[in-house]
């Protein structure tokens, strides 16, 4: 009769540990989405940040456009000098899957950067322009994600910390079935 229950025991922490990792580490998700990216979401007026897009393999070039953009500003190297809105648009090669360009907003606003090329669904991205810094997140690093808070502990170290919280029980529960067996005599 103890037997059975210390087997039962060890049966359960088992699946406890193996079961319980085998599902945490089931699901994996693709590195290389197709997606546009900017170096600061929120710049200030006259700072350059580069604009980057992932595409699928096949792709060769790509357009980023930038419609109502202010007067002045730039998109790659080329220098839009109206008094009005203007459209501005550059194809770039692509290289490994990605490709880059550089926006430098001359005025203060939210502008839709379009990335297409054929064979490619269009690709969007906002970019608020404002007068500040273009780091209104109270990160030092100047990153637009939020403020780090806690710590990063990898997956392994926790599924370990369970194995052993499992095994443990498992301990206390086998001691505690041999010395009511050992009482009993």
């Amino acid at each position: 009769m103890n037997m059975k229950k210390t087997l039962t025991s060890v049966a359960l922490a088992g699946i406890l540990v193996l079961g319980g990792a085998s599902v945490a580490t089931a699901a994996e998700y693709p590195v290389d989405e197709p997606g546009v990216v900017v170096s600061d979401t929120t710049p200030a007026v006259g700072q350059p940040i580069t604009i980057t897009v992932t595409v699928p393999d096949g792709i060769s070039d790509v357009t980023f456009s930038i419609t109502g953009a202010p007067a002045g500003s730039t998109l790659a190297s080329t220098v839009y000098a109206a008094s009005n809105q203007v459209d501005l648009s550059v194809d770039k090669p692509v290289s490994d899957n990605t490709a880059s360009a550089v926006f430098t907003p001359s005025a203060e606003g939210t502008f839709r950067v379009t990335v297409t090329a054929p064979g490619m669904d269009p690709q969007f991205i906002d970019i608020v322009v404002g007068a500040g810094s273009g780091n209104d997140d109270g990160n030092s690093d100047g990153s637009d994600d939020l403020a780090t808070t806690g710590g990063d502990v990898p997956a392994g170290v926790i599924w370990a910390g369970i194995g052993a919280l499992g095994l443990g029980g498992l301990a206390v529960g086998t001691a505690a079935i041999r010395r009511r067996a050992n009482s009993s005599n």
